[in-house]
């Protein structure tokens, strides 16, 4: 049995996706959030949002068909003034 407190390596480790006020965006593992946010600011990262990995993948797919859609939108009217 692993000592009181201690990290084991049954402990799954969660991937987060981080956007700082520096501008950057980071792909930082950590067991929990509060592990992430000493790891942030022991590194000088000061965060403005935070994603867990399939947060932010759904996000990306969501903004892809989004943009998808506005193209499609976009090509349609494009053709229907060249008709009118």
């Amino acid at each position: 049995m692993p000592a009181e407190g201690l990290r084991s390596n049954v402990d799954p480790m969660t991937t987060y996706i981080v956007s700082t006020q520096g501008g950057r965006v980071l792909k930082r593992p950590a067991f929990d959030y509060n592990d992430l946010i000493r790891d942030l600011y022991n590194n000088q990262h000061v965060p403005v949002k935070i994603w867990t990995q399939s947060e932010y993948d759904a996000e990306v797919m969501a903004q892809d068909e989004q943009d998808r859609l506005h193209y499609e939108l976009d090509r349609a009217i494009e053709e229907e003034r060249k008709t009118a």
